[in-house]
């Protein structure tokens, strides 16, 4: 008999854990880039963009409920129209894959990765695309291990004015 949290979607009574755990997450990603800055009314929105999934037909949050009411882990998913030009037309995203660190090591991302798989394939998504920190190595890991591959890598760059220098011309092109 399992007596880790329950496995099940999100409902609108878990918001504010929703945010609480994201908030946790972004803490522990602080030193991402993509993490660092968040507008004043960035929590509210962040808690309107999981309401929105929460309302959504083709969309889910599975959460880690334990029984005082807390969360210990989510996971998003939701089904995402890819580019015009590129097939699958659609495929399913998950994002934020999250335990608490005093509940991990007890296979919980684990299965939340494996719920938002059945749910995947409950939609008829022909594949999952999970989006992770360049800097997430042990993320990055687990995804290796569990048959992701890494098919793009998003950099960024501060807009200051300033041109790169070009290539060594004695070199030729680097691409």
């Amino acid at each position: 008999m399992r007596t880790g949290p329950a496995l099940r979607p999100a409902t609108a009574d878990d918001l504010e854990e929703l945010v609480a755990i994201w908030s946790h997450y972004i803490r522990a990603h602080s030193l991402n880039p993509a993490y660092r800055k968040l507008p004043p009314d960035g929590l509210e929105r962040r808690k309107a963009s999981f309401e929105s999934l929460l309302d959504r037909p083709d969309a889910t949050i599975f959460v880690l409920a334990r029984s005082d009411g807390g969360l210990d882990g989510m996971i998003s998913c939701f089904v995402e129209e890819n580019e015009p030009y590129f097939l699958p037309t659609h495929y399913a995203r998950i994002q934020v894959p999250f335990v608490r660190p005093d509940a991990r090591r007890r296979g919980n991302l684990k299965r939340l990765l494996d719920a938002a798989a059945r749910w995947a394939h409950e939609q008829r998504m022909p594949e999952i695309r999970m989006y992770l920190g360049a800097d997430n190595l042990v993320a990055n890991a687990l995804a290796d291990e569990l048959g992701f591959e890494a098919i793009e890598v998003v950099r960024r760059r501060i807009v200051d004015g300033r041109i790169s220098p070009a290539p060594p011309t004695d070199q030729g092109p680097r691409w």
